[in-house]
């Protein structure tokens, strides 16, 4: 794992820390170095995501803004192209989409992350 990977992590995505037993810049770092870690294991297996707008939900769902925008789901794919992960009902904003956003790169390894465990 790199350390600009685990920069990146740290910088964008969001973490969790348990109080009792570490502080919660311990916190942010384990979780940032576990997403880098499993970004990388994800890369070195050929694990594969397949982005298409969600098409069971959209903003209407949580905005009353008008119209509503798309949503966007994530499959995560081995390379069998069985499915390993899966997550739907991302929102990148109005006109946003998962090609212009670093969000992007969170979820795929949120989602490696989940096919790991």
């Amino acid at each position: 794992m790199t350390t600009s990977a685990v920069q990146f992590f740290y910088d964008n995505a969001g973490y969790s820390y348990d109080p009792k037993v570490e502080t919660q810049w311990h916190g942010r770092i384990r979780c940032a170095k576990e997403l880098a870690a499993a970004e990388e294991l994800a890369t070195e297996a050929g694990i594969d995501y397949v982005w298409d707008v969600d098409p069971d939900i959209n903003s209407s769902e949580f905005s009353d803004e008008t119209p509503a925008w798309e949503l966007w789901e994530c499959m995560a794919l081995d390379t069998d192209r069985h499915l390993v992960a899966a997550l739907a009902g991302i929102d990148f904003g109005r006109d946003g989409t998962p090609w212009n956003n670093d969000y992007k790169r969170i979820v795929e390894a949120e989602l490696a992350l989940e096919w790991l465990c």
